[in-house]
């Protein structure tokens, strides 16, 4: 499953991680940051990638440092849509 990388706006806090955003039209305010992942080093170099909790749902928001830009990796939806259709998939191949 591939994921798609939405722009998101994200407001952070006084030491950089994400507090609020806004996507499709909607505000969150982050209720927990449940983890974080660095990539120092590779193709990847500069991002970060923060598992955030809001309105009871999980999301994932990555922060590309060397573009200064912030994109919403997964929503909750996409997640369970995504899981139940490769399960599809694997039946029907099999």
């Amino acid at each position: 499953m591939t994921s798609r990388h939405e722009p998101v706006i994200v407001q952070t806090n006084r030491f950089g991680a994400p507090g609020r955003f806004y996507w499709q039209g909607r505000a969150y305010t982050i209720d927990g940051i449940d983890r974080i992942w660095r990539r120092p080093h590779g193709i990847e170099r500069g991002r970060r990638v923060y598992k955030v909790r809001s309105r009871g749902k999980t999301f994932l928001l990555q922060f590309d440092q060397r573009l200064q830009r912030w994109s919403i990796m997964r929503a909750p939806w996409r997640t369970r849509l995504g899981l139940a259709v490769a399960r599809l998939a694997a039946r029907i191949t099999s």
